[in-house]
């Protein structure tokens, strides 16, 4: 008993509103959402001629502690692993495009990570995030939110490819999804009267992705593992592990690359630590998350560890918003997902056979949610288009360049009202900060 009490005050958990079995569930929806990654990174580096086996265990472990770290240190239920869309950099625009060996690429991302953490050690990230104004902070919850609906609905091929209408409902993958879909819908929004008092159903997301992952063993889609015991050595990861070359990375036209790095994991931690903020119910009466300092410096030690064990950069995970949305508060939900990254070490078969049909329904409904922030942002043309605009381009680009697309919105639309009006307000007139933010957001195009 005073063990959970240590817990509970440690985690602050009562004091939150939630408990350990919500915050358990919690931590097991992240993962269910997240094992993808296990197959994903892999395969990617293992074209790019790295040990897949290797980055495989690699992920699973370095995902795991560095999410019990996470949620240990900032107290908060996010998890972490290597970031989609650095891989992809990694795999082929560097080694496969023959740039330089992924040795080299490693060490490209050791170093962004070490300008990563030395920026957080001094405050700087955390002063950005206090100066952008609070009506865009909003905004990339929402557009973070449409990002996650877009992605699912292509994963699971609900939608054509370009959007040409819907997918093709004959393919038993797509109909699983579709199905998905509604359990997801019927368990999130049921409702049961007991005795004057209304119930909803705990864990119904986690819920909805294994009835819909037992549907797919019954429908064909889903093959269940000829072993759930991970095939080959561990020494495998000795063929990962170590081997950055720092030194090889250290050559001006690497800097672009470097550079690329560091802008798509700082806007896409930023982005992903407000809109979870904001769904947790953590930022403050100025749209600001108090304790994103912690989670900018766990992200930081993430990218580093994450290159010296042989990954790509390491960051926060839009995912963990499937465990914020049932109930999770707290670290305990990310030291929950980390243990079970670390348990995929042994039993990776087992967590890879959930397919993806299982886990997009549950993200739909997740990314619906996550625009629930726009109740509170002043729909006045001023400011409300920066916003819409910052949505729109976070549903077509991903959350980097919506941040980008939207702080320069925000910036012409206030100048010219600026310029234009008789209403003239120094308050109205970005800050000097805010333009050159904004212009070095949009780097990320030309790199």
């Amino acid at each position: 008993m005073q063990t959970v009490s240590n817990v509970l005050e440690y985690f602050q958990i009562q004091k939150r509103g939630s408990t350990v079995r919500t915050e358990v569930i919690a931590g097991a929806t992240t993962f269910a959402t997240m094992a993808y990654i296990l197959i994903i990174q892999p395969k990617y580096m293992g074209e790019a001629g790295m040990d897949a086996v290797g980055v495989l265990l690699a992920t699973a472990l370095v995902s795991g502690l560095i999410t019990i770290v996470m949620g240990l240190v900032s107290n908060m239920p996010f998890a972490l692993a290597p970031g989609m869309g650095s891989n992809a950099v990694l795999a082929n625009s560097i080694v496969l495009a023959g740039i330089a060996s992924w040795q080299v690429g490693l060490g490209m991302v050791f170093i962004s990570g070490t300008v990563f953490l030395l920026l957080s050690i001094f405050g700087v990230r955390e002063l950005i995030v206090k100066l952008i104004p609070k009506d865009i902070k909003i905004g990339i919850s929402a557009g973070l939110g449409l990002f996650i609906i877009r992605t699912a609905l292509v994963n699971a091929k609900l939608v054509a490819e370009n959007f040409k209408g819907l997918g093709d409902f004959s393919q038993p993958s797509v109909a699983l999804a579709g199905i998905g879909l509604i359990i997801c819908l019927v368990l999130n929004y049921a409702r049961f009267t007991v005795k004057g008092r209304t119930y909803k159903i705990r864990g119904a997301i986690l819920l909805g992705i294994i009835i819909t992952t037992v549907l797919g063993l019954i429908m064909g889609v889903v093959k269940f593992p000829e072993s759930i015991f991970t095939k080959g050595a561990l020494s495998s990861l000795g063929n990962v592990a170590f081997k950055a070359d720092v030194l090889g990375a250290l050559r001006p036209e690497y800097i672009a690359f470097m550079l690329a790095f560091f802008i798509s994991d700082f806007f896409s931690t930023l982005g992903t630590a407000l809109g979870l903020a904001n769904k947790a119910g953590m930022m403050d009466e100025n749209g600001n998350f108090p304790l994103i300092g912690k989670v900018f410096l766990v992200d930081s030690v993430g990218t580093i560890t994450g290159a010296v064990m042989g990954l790509s950069v390491v960051t926060t995970y839009v995912e963990s918003a499937t465990g914020v949305e049932v109930g999770g508060r707290t670290g305990l939900a990310s030291v929950v997902t980390g243990l079970l990254f670390i348990a995929a070490v042994f039993f990776a078969p087992l967590f890879l056979m959930i397919p993806t049909a299982a886990t997009s329904p549950a993200l739909i409904l997740i990314g619906i949610s996550m625009m629930n922030g726009l109740k509170s942002v002043d729909f006045d043309p001023l400011k409300w288009t920066p916003v819409a605009i910052l949505m729109i381009g976070s549903l077509f680009g991903g959350t980097p360049k919506g941040i980008a697309i939207g702080l320069v919105t925000y910036c012409i639309v206030n100048i010219m009202y600026y310029t234009f009006t008789d209403e003239r307000s120094k308050e109205t007139l970005p800050s000097l900060f805010t333009i050159v933010l904004a212009l070095l957001t949009c780097l990320q195009f030309f790199i």
